[in-house]
């Protein structure tokens, strides 16, 4: 009985990193497709949407026919929230160097760190919200912010996985070459949604 169970792990374990080597696999070709540029966005939403439908127990549909209808389904909002999200970022690096370097404000310095820290929380969410719900463009980035602060535990998890995870690919860095993006992705997507279910019930409740 023993040895069944052992042999049960080491076959669920196999099928689970086959699954994540290929979905990776998928990420890069899709990405490639959009020339780095405009397919990154689209190719991570399909990566999330798809390890959400995983963790719903959705595992019919077959894998790349699932990940390319994401990707053509998002491909004009993923790209969109991409480039602002990127202007966001340079923005604030950009002030943040300009606060370092020549104003050197503690005040003003503390404040854009904030800022800047929300702005990392809304980037933690954004692909899983993108891959869960159907909204307005605008509703998505608001939607990842409201649920980051309501969940905040989730949220410290979500970046305790990033920390450990840096750990791990540093001893395997192996695995970031062949499932990488898949294994970054699957504790974000999982904290994630537990994050918005929780969120779903308190407002069912109210």
């Amino acid at each position: 009985m023993l040895l069944h169970g052992f042999i049960k792990l080491l076959y669920d374990f196999g099928n689970w990193l086959y699954k994540v080597a290929y979905l990776h696999f998928l990420w890069l070709l899709f990405t490639a497709l959009g020339f780095v540029i405009f397919g990154i966005t689209p190719a991570t939403t399909a990566l999330f949407a798809i390890l959400h439908s995983w963790s719903e127990r959705d595992i019919d549909k077959p894998t790349m026919k699932h990940f390319f209808s994401i990707y053509k389904e998002k491909f004009k909002v993923s790209n969109g929230l991409g480039v602002v999200l990127l202007l966001i970022g340079g923005f604030l690096y950009f002030d943040i160097s300009i606060s370092h370097d020549y104003i050197q404000s503690f005040y003003l310095h503390s404040l854009l760190l904030i800022i800047s820290s929300f702005y990392i929380i809304i980037l933690l969410y954004i692909f899983p919200i993108l891959s869960r719900y159907n909204l307005k463009f605008h509703q998505y980035v608001k939607q990842a912010f409201l649920i980051a602060l309501a969940q905040p535990l989730e949220t410290i998890a979500m970046i305790i996985s990033l920390i450990l995870l840096f750990y791990f690919f540093s001893y395997l860095p192996i695995m970031l070459f062949f499932a990488g993006s898949s294994i970054i992705a699957t504790p974000l997507m999982w904290l994630a949604k537990r994050a918005c279910v929780l969120v779903e019930k308190k407002q069912t409740n109210e």
